[in-house]
């Protein structure tokens, strides 16, 4: 997430705040409609119980911590599955790109 800081600390929304997704790397240019509120917190078990506030319905929390992705707390074992799917499909299709640049730059995969 690349932001300017604004005076209470947070993201200043009169410039771009710009985020990019886990899976498929896009980048994208979001507005304070697109945050969920920190009504939640996610203790981290790598790091001595480090508690992050996140959205109650984040699928993933980055540890404020030791930076780790956690997954969240809040889903059931469905939307849990689902993110391991999309997931792992993801990282199929970024190796594959990964193979067809390095064929395009004359070396093997």
């Amino acid at each position: 997430m690349e932001y300017a800081i604004g005076p209470d600390g947070g993201p200043d929304w009169d410039h771009p705040v710009r985020v990019s997704c886990m899976c498929c790397h896009h980048s994208y240019v979001i507005g304070r409609g697109d945050v969920l509120p920190l009504e939640a917190g996610q203790a981290c078990p790598r790091c001595s119980g480090v508690v992050t506030a996140c959205a109650a319905g984040a699928a993933r929390v980055r540890c404020a911590g030791c930076g780790v992705y956690l997954v969240g707390s809040g889903l059931d074992a469905s939307e849990r599955e689902r993110l391991s799917v999309t997931e792992g499909q993801a990282a199929v299709a970024l190796r594959e790109r990964y193979a067809a640049a390095l064929r395009r730059a004359g070396r093997r995969p």
